[in-house]
């Protein structure tokens, strides 16, 4: 019996029946070649997340209309025949995987740069996005029309190519939200000004690729609510959705925010699960047709309760699915535990900013499925020891227990997680726990043995020479310098995140205001501490992607945290700390205590030594270079792939 029955629950779409309720949302990764072509890393990624089991998968945004419309340069194009064959590919790979594809048609509008279209982007009004900043042309009405049709030529070329279906895409800000919305809309012609205006080009688009391929499924992703002053909001998005529905559209795929909305259309990890399902529920009640709802949907259960409580017919994933390409099929099976968590740092949309290609900080087979999707065993068997039970180290000797390796695992700590451990404590970074979690469920079902309170000797390797000795022995933090520095009320972070401290209603200066100094604060300012941050730098936070490190900064300025950046500690006194701004002005601070947040570093000695005693040693994570969970996962993965194939 299914655990997730209506989830599971096939469903019909626009004469297309769909397996089950799973949807894989949209999301740019930057995989397409530069001159906007499918490359086969596209395909592999897409192919695994329809092996993966997920019903439907509608494509990234394609472009209808390359240079003005394109938002970044890895970005699959659908202008042209000449990128057909491609796309054949690509829909072929999705639906022979047992999914059903869509590809979704974009116009980025003035949601673009100049940097990278090489014109001046164009949009109903030329008003300039505050993010992008780059003033757009105003379309003339037979430019308008020309892009109506560009929408239209390009569902063509995808029902060429093979694919169910298409989503128009109305929503995020780009160029049909941007026609929709009116704070920006400020045409005095026929797209413009009253609804029946703004919503024209949708709507001439809708019937034209109604009357042109019928038997495309036709989806329309569309923003319920804009979340900007003057913006499209929910009355007129259910008016338009009863427009969609009596107009033989088939699916609504509801969303919602810009750039310009700051943090609600791609949402940090403060965000409640399912909190975006009030507005599907409110279009279940203006329409007839399926309703797609999702947004931070990362447990199956969510995702049942949506479906069973008719708040939606369909649910849509995105950053899960990076997490874990095999989301569906573990929940189908009611494997919940073995679902790889998403922990929401964002790092692929970050990615993406940068128009780099997107991967994933907690999967690193994401984009990488044609190198590290490996089957094969080792032939012959093969030892290994890895040194360090922190991300890094559990990945690696998952990774080399899945290729057959004997692995045995050290961790001098009692448990297993290093790092993670204190990651996971301020706030809303409890799903750094989940993925340690994850990490050692994983482990507890492999064959690696594992040694706990068990710092790995050197002089071991007389007895035991494995053939290859792997070092993941993490970091430790700097030591602090300032003068004055006593351990009487001065403290390190860890100190603070381990529990071993526990202030209350005192006066905290932190030294550091990258992400851990800030993180620190907004755990301390729980207990009514009083928090000044000195950081010598200009901005707070500054190594951190930028949805997190806003709702950071916002919470700690609600918090009450104090700044002062561009200051430099002189003296650290009993009760007091003196700092010094960039033009020398010196401050006296009260000071309690006084935490260092200043950093880590490698953690490598043993490495050192084994490298005269061994001829296979190797050193990843951050006792290679203190980089964060993404990269220590990565490294951890890359090297059992590396020693693997020398087996082969």
């Amino acid at each position: 019996m299914l655990k997730y029955p209506a989830l599971f629950a096939p469903i019909n779409v626009g004469g297309v029946m769909l397996k089950n309720r799973i949807v894989m949302v949209p999301m740019a990764v930057n995989y397409a070649r530069l001159n906007g072509e499918v490359s086969e890393r596209q395909i592999a990624y897409y192919e695994a997340r329809a092996r993966g089991g997920a019903g439907l998968i509608i494509v990234e945004a394609a472009c209808i209309d390359a240079p003005a419309g394109r938002e970044g340069f890895g970005q699959i194009l659908i202008d042209h025949p000449r990128y057909l064959r491609g796309l054949s590919q690509l829909a072929d790979g999705i639906k022979s995987c047992g999914s059903r594809a869509l590809i979704q048609l974009f116009h980025a509008g003035r949601q673009t740069h100049s940097i990278i279209t090489g014109v001046q982007p164009v949009a109903p009004s030329a008003v300039a996005c505050a993010t992008v900043k780059d003033v757009p042309r105003e379309l003339s009405i037979t430019e308008v029309q020309d892009i109506r049709d560009k929408f239209i030529a390009a569902a063509g070329y995808a029902y060429m190519a093979g694919f169910d279906g298409v989503e128009v895409h109305a929503a995020h800000g780009y160029l049909i939200n941007q026609f929709l919305s009116p704070n920006c809309n400020l045409r005095q012609d026929e797209y413009g000004g009253s609804l029946d205006n703004r919503v024209r080009l949708l709507m001439e688009i809708v019937a034209g690729i109604k009357k042109g391929f019928p038997k495309l499924v036709l989806d329309v992703r569309l923003n319920i609510d804009d979340f900007v002053p003057g913006g499209l909001e929910m009355p007129e998005s259910l008016e338009i959705c009863r427009r969609l529905d009596e107009a033989g559209v088939d699916l609504i795929n509801c969303s919602c925010g810009t750039y310009e909305s700051g943090l609600t259309s791609i949402e940090p990890a403060s965000y409640t699960e399912g909190w975006r399902t009030y507005m599907a529920a409110a279009v279940k009640q203006v329409v007839k047709i399926p309703v797609i709802s999702g947004g931070m949907i990362k447990k199956p259960e969510m995702a049942e309760e949506i479906i069973k409580k008719q708040q939606a017919d369909l649910v849509f994933l995105g950053r899960a699915l990076l997490a874990d390409s095999n989301w569906a099929i573990k929940a189908e099976k009611g494997y919940d535990d073995e679902i790889r968590p998403c922990i929401i740092c964002n790092n692929c949309i970050e990615d993406n900013f940068k128009g780099i290609a997107v991967s994933c900080a907690v999967n690193p087979v994401t984009g990488r499925e044609r190198e590290l999707t490996k089957t094969f065993k080792i032939k012959n068997k093969s030892t290994a020891v890895v040194i360090g039970g922190g991300p890094a180290g559990m990945q690696l000797a998952l990774a080399l227990d899945r290729y057959g390796f004997e692995v045995d695992l050290f961790e001098k700590e009692e448990r297993l997680g290093g790092l993670l451990n204190l990651a996971a404590v301020p706030p809303h970074k409890e799903k750094i726990a989940l993925f340690r979690d994850y990490l050692i469920k994983s482990l507890r079902r492999s064959r690696v043995s594992i040694n706990l309170n068990h710092p790995y000797k050197l002089e071991n390797l007389r007895d035991q020479y494995p053939d290859h000795l792997l070092v993941a022995s993490g970091s430790k933090p700097l030591t602090p310098k300032f003068k004055g520095w006593n351990e009487k009320n001065c403290l390190q972070v860890e100190d603070i995140l381990n529990g071993r401290f526990n202030l209350e209603g005192q006066q905290v200066v932190i030294i550091g205001g990258g992400s851990n100094g800030c993180e620190t604060a907004d755990f301390l300012t729980q207990s009514a501490n009083h928090i000044t941050i000195v950081e010598k730098e200009q901005f707070l936070a500054a190594d951190m992607e930028k949805k997190n490190r806003r709702d950071l900064l916002n919470r700690i300025q609600a918090g009450g945290v104090k700044r002062r950046t561009s200051s430099s500690v002189i003296e650290i006194g009993n009760d007091n700390i003196t700092i010094a701004s960039s033009n020398g002005e010196q401050e006296s601070l009260p000071a309690d205590y006084v935490i260092s947040a200043i950093g880590y570093k490698s953690n490598n000695e043993i490495y050192l030594k084994a490298r005269k005693m061994h001829s296979s040693v190797h050193l990843i994570g951050d006792a290679f270079a203190v980089g964060g969970i993404r990269k220590a996962i990565l490294q951890g993965e890359t090297l059992a792939a590396m020693l693997a194939g020398q087996k082969i």
